[in-house]
């Protein structure tokens, strides 16, 4: 007899996982109230998500970060994923949630996964709370000044002949590239999501994740970049920033081609700039920067559901 599909905190992986499904990505933000599920009706992973509970009843995937939902395998007959959401939503509801929050990929990443997964949660009740533009661009052999503003190549060049170079950093460079990041984010009255603590565990448990930039001026850094290696096709740009002092250079911009470089020398496909929306507010200015160096927009969306 064969066991039950549903596994759940089994953590046996599968090679379709970005990184925010690997078991290594939960486990980080993991508490005794969090469930990572799989299923795996022929022996093999086919599908998987996690939630954690945030209290009162909501459960939600991911525990923190910016998106989860269900990782299927490619091809995957909707029948056997629509078994295994229902198969989740029951083991939710017998560990007591009483309202389920959603946060697949943004629709640029694969529009076929983006499509069948809304399609699955729309029709067993799930409804959009929140809805975002994302910022991705499609790597290809065009270079970055040739795709960017007329503004923003003359800011590329103006760094160039300043001497301000961008390239990518080791993991050494961490505070460094923190300390970089969290002064840009203070000039604009704003503070890093995460604590130089929080990345530098990201940074043990998961090594090959985190991938830093600097553009350099002298033993400081003018601008720098963190990203992250969601899967051999996708490069989160996690942030990045100009330091305060260095507007009339816009270093970020230089920044910005190292990592598309980097992007063409891995071959990885697209890169995601994130959000430039939070739900109905829209931040125009960020629309316009993301715009200019030639990221363009698709749909990120936040669904809930309140169970019976």
């Amino acid at each position: 007899m064969n066991p039950p599909p549903l596994l759940e905190n089994a953590f046996v992986g599968a090679s379709f996982n970005s990184l925010f499904h690997t078991p290594a990505f939960f486990n980080l933000h993991a508490t005794a109230e969090s469930a990572y599920f799989e299923w795996a009706p022929d022996r093999a992973v086919v599908a998987n998500i996690h939630f954690t509970s945030h209290g009162e009843g909501l459960w939600r995937s991911p525990a923190r970060g910016t998106y989860a939902g269900y990782a299927v395998e490619p091809g995957l007959r909707l029948r056997q994923f629509a078994e295994f959401h229902t198969a989740v939503q029951a083991r939710l509801a017998e560990r007591g949630a009483r309202r389920l929050e959603v946060l697949p990929a943004p629709m640029a990443h694969d529009p076929v996964a983006f499509s069948n997964q809304f399609q699955i949660l729309r029709s067993s009740g799930f409804e959009i709370s929140t809805s975002d533009l994302n910022y991705t661009l499609a790597v290809d052999a065009t270079p970055l000044g040739e795709r960017m503003s007329y503004g923003n190549l003359k800011r590329l060049r103006k760094c160039t002949r300043e001497g301000l170079l961008a390239e990518p950093l080791p993991i050494s460079e961490l505070p460094a590239v923190y300390e970089t990041i969290a002064a840009n984010r203070a000039s604009k009255g704003h503070t890093v999501s995460m604590t130089l603590s929080q990345l530098e565990t990201m940074a043990a448990q998961l090594p090959d994740a985190i991938q830093l930039f600097g553009c350099r001026d002298g033993e400081q850094l003018a601008a720098a970049g963190l990203c992250l290696r969601l899967n051999p096709q996708v490069l989160y740009v996690f942030y990045w920033g100009d330091r305060p002092g260095y507007e009339q250079f816009s270093p970020v911009v230089a920044v910005a081609d190292a990592i598309y470089r980097f992007a063409q020398e891995q071959g990885i496909a697209l890169l995601d700039a994130g959000t430039s929306t939070v739900d109905r507010d829209i931040n125009h200015g960020l629309i316009e920067f993301k715009r200019a160096l030639g990221f363009t927009e698709s749909l990120k969306l936040r669904m809930t559901k309140v169970l019976p």
